[in-house]
């Protein structure tokens, strides 16, 4: 679980968009709920593999943006995590913070917040504490209410603190502190924070050329677009021109020029050499 995947945050446009993606994600569905079936019929739903099963699926709708499966699949994870386990196992907390993020997705902030309030005032840090990624996960959880709410200062400070821990306990290029440093960079460009906010993104840039699988490829246009949108607000206009034009013909040639997203990208592109100073 964890963290969520803050590239989604960037994309132009939806991927489900492309007849492919599509496919390939309602496939997945079909195929996993073909395996929930059947093992719900041999074995129940209180076990281990059962759990793993719902936990691919809540992922999959997740892709498919369809949040109501998605909310609906987390609270089972939650209340079959609750009945196996109790409710002070990690497994548990965990399937606790995925339910909450699970809301959030679904637009339901209150009923994230509660959640969000009991895990950050638990006993993380003690002994038999729960341990600190969970904790990590709580604060992001946190972070990700107030962007939901706008409340943007409030983010930025919890994102700062995310940060600071992530580096400390992973290392400046591990995946979870990459993500946190993108979900920095977005907060920031919110707040018309353009230079920092780029300062963050290419950063993220720079590891993307060699975590070259981390993102998919609507995900890096999304990226080198929003760097663009820095670059033009600060007055940067050729470095802006070039990413759009860029992120235009990879669209092309990844998805056609008839679909969305490069449409999308021409018109964004036209209305920039349009606009020019």
């Amino acid at each position: 679980m964890g963290m969520e995947n803050y590239f989604a945050k960037l994309l132009l446009t939806s991927e489900m968009d492309d007849p492919p993606y599509f496919a390939k994600v309602h496939q997945t569905i079909a195929d996993l709920e073909k395996k929930r079936v059947a093992h719900f019929n041999t074995h129940g739903p209180l076990n281990q593999e059962y759990i793993l099963l719902l936990t691919e699926l809540n992922a999959a709708y997740t892709l498919a943006r369809d949040t109501a499966q998605e909310l609906e699949i987390a609270k089972h994870i939650y209340q079959n995590c609750l009945a196996l386990n109790g409710e002070d196992d990690e497994l548990t907390i965990e399937a606790l913070i995925a339910l909450a993020f699970s809301y959030l997705d679904d637009g339901q902030v209150d009923q994230a917040q509660p959640i969000a309030t009991m895990l950050l005032r638990m006993e993380w840090g003690s002994e038999s504490g729960p341990s600190y990624d969970l904790y990590i996960d709580a604060l992001a959880l946190q972070a990700d209410i107030q962007h939901e709410k706008k409340e943007y200062g409030d983010e930025q400070m919890l994102r700062t603190h995310i940060l600071a821990l992530l580096t400390e306990l992973a290392g400046s290029t591990s995946n979870q502190t990459i993500m946190a440093r993108l979900a920095m960079a977005i907060c920031l460009e919110k707040q018309g924070r353009y230079k920092e906010s780029l300062d963050h993104y290419l950063v993220v840039r720079s590891y993307l050329d060699y975590e070259t699988d981390w993102a998919t490829e609507a995900e890096k246009i999304g990226l080198m677009v929003h760097i663009g949108r820095c670059y033009r607000k600060m007055g940067n206009f050729d470095d802006s021109r070039l990413l759009y034009h860029w992120a235009h013909r990879h669209a092309t040639k990844h998805f056609g020029q008839s679909s969305t997203l490069a449409r999308k990208l021409k018109g964004l592109v036209s209305a920039f050499d349009q606009a020019k100073p």
